[in-house]
């Protein structure tokens, strides 16, 4: 179980930072996107809200996620150009978080795949 999600897609380069926040709440689930970064200071953040039912999904994607697995799959990979996910995960007063560099779906990587399709549903809401 978990109070909070906060997904963070950032893309140095491009000056652009994603942020999704979901907060969990009594009678719906907000979830915020919010654009930053140098180049998108002007942009307004987004919320949605979901009833618990269209938020189950959304949950149990995260719920079955291993954080250090997806860490342990990353390796050493280094670079100065892509993107970086970083996924925190809170419960009251503890959070675990990952963060990786470029990570892309793969058989040889399932606990990042796993974390990928979890954080697309969150993406897919505000495409």
């Amino acid at each position: 179980m978990f109070n909070s999600i906060t997904i963070e897609k950032e893309v140095s380069y491009m000056g652009r930072k994603d942020i999704y926040t979901i907060e969990q709440g009594d009678k719906s689930i907000p979830i915020t996107h919010k654009v930053g970064g140098f180049m998108h200071k002007k942009e307004k953040a987004e919320t949605k809200k979901l009833t618990h039912t269209d938020f189950r999904p959304i949950f149990d994607a995260f719920n079955e996620l291993d954080f250090t697995k997806a860490w342990k799959e990353s390796g050493d990979i280094v670079g100065y150009d892509g993107w970086t996910l970083k996924c925190t995960i809170s419960n009251v007063s503890s959070e675990t978080s990952v963060k990786l560099w470029c990570p892309a779906e793969s058989p040889e990587n399932p606990e990042t795949t796993k974390l990928l399709q979890a954080c697309e549903k969150v993406f897919s809401l505000f495409e």
